[in-house]
């Protein structure tokens, strides 16, 4: 046999040689004639043992397509352990690296990761036996950790006498389907490496069922989870008489910094003393301090109505949504807590009102699958995202009901002299004063006659914007306050995505409910609205809020908790 490879003792030239454990950089060869290249070389291919029992340090986990598409960086997250992929998985990657959106990115990502990292590594010609030779790729991490691509011999021969496959031939038959084969991989892996632990790795349900049944240790991908169950519900501190006093008195107190040492900046809890208690927020360094919005206080809209907190949480916040500081407020809830309502009531007294704090208000909710176009729907793109933010115009409806309806000439005129105004901030002043009456605006005879909505001098002067979700990339938003409802429809790189597009002096929102997420591809804690406050929790401009407390009706209360 003429190999291009030349063993000697501590592995092969050409090679990363073997320091402690072999097992961090091992290559599996898989070809049908490689048998006895195996059998020779076992040494230098053969994880350590240990008192034959798995060691819980030798891992190999084997990715599932579905694990890379979902986490695209899931390469460097494995520690010092062995990633193999599946050939198969390679090829279900090719098929998705043309798809829109999201699931198009990411396959096209992990593919550019995986040339970078082979062309980085000084990889040798795998040795030739009988004109055959060995395709598996390996290389090592910056992690520490060994990635392997596997070419499974089983399939290769078809010959190959193997418990594991038997069982799993009469168990699922077909292995042309790629599942299937990826499971095979899974049955190689721990045959050829039994004194290693050989993990699947997989975030489709039925493919865990499968490789269970087979007898295989699976697991779901965890990096990217985040545990939201801790922050169900508001904490409580108890304080001592004097302190709860002082609290009330000077809208605020001092504690020692190991009274508190249990909360992140800017979380909002209730402090109290004996069956009293209060709202606050802690804002590091002890100091625990009242709500900017009192109890039983409205905020007015111009020209529409005063919205008044109806319970303690909502208090907590239109509290984050009026600090001009936080620039990043997310907040989780059920169906019917009011937060959509809320967030919007307070977004449009800072757009509307004197202080003029945004120039504008963007509202959105992202597409079930955000990367569709929505270019091949008829009309405007207002129009097209009219379907998707119907629960915005319901929420405005409700803030300026007691607007009269009213054409005049009067507006029309005010308007013409907006136009000419050249100066933004006296444009935008002069908006505000105009927000205050209603305007006929620009009008064919059809839309004259008809009823007009009281609140669309908000879309005539661009107060409120539309923005579809697929626009976003590559904007700079300054000054502009931005709601995202529906936000644990987003996946964590889109959110990212949105904050990441803010500018100085603006705010972004996003809302939604984790247990009601529509995305195949996502669940209650690997969202990006659920993601995006666990990850920023406890920084200087960012703050976070949980509703629990249903207001839209007896009803719809009950739904949420039961159904």
């Amino acid at each position: 046999m003429s190999s291009l490879l030349n063993f000697h003792e501590g592995g092969f030239s050409g090679l990363p040689q073997v320091r402690g454990d072999v097992g961090r950089w091992h290559l599996i060869l898989s070809t049908s004639a490689s048998e006895s290249l195996l059998l020779r070389f076992q040494p230098s291919f053969t994880l350590p043992r240990q008192n034959k029992k798995k060691s819980r340090a030798n891992k190999i986990f084997v990715l599932d397509t579905n694990v890379l598409l979902h986490d695209p960086q899931c390469l460097q997250k494995f520690e010092e352990n062995t990633l193999a992929i599946p050939v198969e998985v390679l090829e279900e990657l090719d098929r998705k690296k043309s798809a829109p959106g999201e699931l198009g990115y990411a396959a096209r990502k992990v593919h550019r990761d995986l040339r970078r990292l082979f062309d980085e590594a000084t990889l040798s010609k795998p040795a030739e036996l009988k004109g055959k030779s060995s395709s598996t790729l390996g290389r090592d991490l910056p992690s520490g950790g060994r990635l392997i691509v596997v070419i499974n011999d089983y399939l290769v021969n078809g010959t190959a006498d193997s418990e594991g496959m038997k069982l799993l031939k009469a168990t699922l038959g077909d292995l042309e389907k790629m599942d299937n084969r990826i499971l095979a991989s899974v049955v190689f892996l721990n045959e050829q490496y039994a004194d290693s632990r050989v993990i699947l790795v997989t975030k489709d349900a039925n493919m865990a069922l499968k490789g269970i049944a087979l007898g295989q240790e699976v697991q779901d991908y965890m990096n990217d989870k985040v545990r939201a169950a801790e922050s169900v519900g508001c904490k409580t501190l108890l304080l001592e008489e004097a302190d709860y006093e002082r609290f009330l008195e000077e809208h605020g107190v001092d504690l020692a910094p190991e009274k508190t040492s249990h909360l992140f900046l800017n979380e909002y809890i209730y402090v109290g003393h004996g069956e009293f208690r209060e709202p606050a927020r802690y804002r590091g360094d002890g100091q625990l301090e009242a709500l900017i919005v009192g109890d039983g206080v409205g905020v007015k809209i111009p020209k529409g109505i005063r919205i008044s907190p109806l319970n303690e949480e909502q208090r907590m916040l239109m509290d984050a949504l009026l600090d001009e500081d936080i620039k990043l407020v997310t907040c989780t809830g059920k169906a019917g807590t009011g937060k959509t309502l809320v967030s919007i009531a307070m977004a449009l007294y800072q757009a509307l009102g004197e202080d003029n704090l945004y120039e504008r208000v963007f509202i959105t909710r992202p597409l079930v699958h955000i990367g569709k176009d929505t270019g091949a729907l008829p009309g405007t793109l207002e129009e097209k995202m009219a379907p998707y933010i119907a629960p915005f115009y319901d929420n405005l409806e409700v803030l300026f009901n007691n607007r009269k309806l009213a054409s005049s000439e009067e507006p029309k005129k005010e308007q013409e002299r907006i136009d000419r105004i050249t100066s933004n901030r006296k444009r935008k002043k002069a908006m505000a004063k105009l927000a205050k009456q209603p305007i006929a605006g620009d009008q064919d005879e059809d839309e004259a006659n008809s009823p007009r909505k009281p609140y669309q001098f908000l879309f005539d002067f661009g107060m409120v914007e539309v923005e579809a979700m697929t626009f976003i990339r590559g904007r700079s938003l300054a000054n502009t306050i931005f709601i995202i409802d529906e936000a644990q429809n987003l996946t964590p790189h889109e959110a990212k995505t949105v904050v990441s597009r803010m500018a100085e002096g603006s705010k972004v929102i996003l809302l939604g409910d984790p247990a009601q997420v529509d995305s195949m591809f996502l669940d209650a804690s690997s969202n990006g609205l659920v993601h995006t406050a666990q990850r920023l929790k406890g920084t200087e401009i960012t703050a976070h809020l949980e509703l629990s407390t249903g207001v839209r009706s007896e009803l719809a209360d009950l739904a949420a908790d039961l159904l």
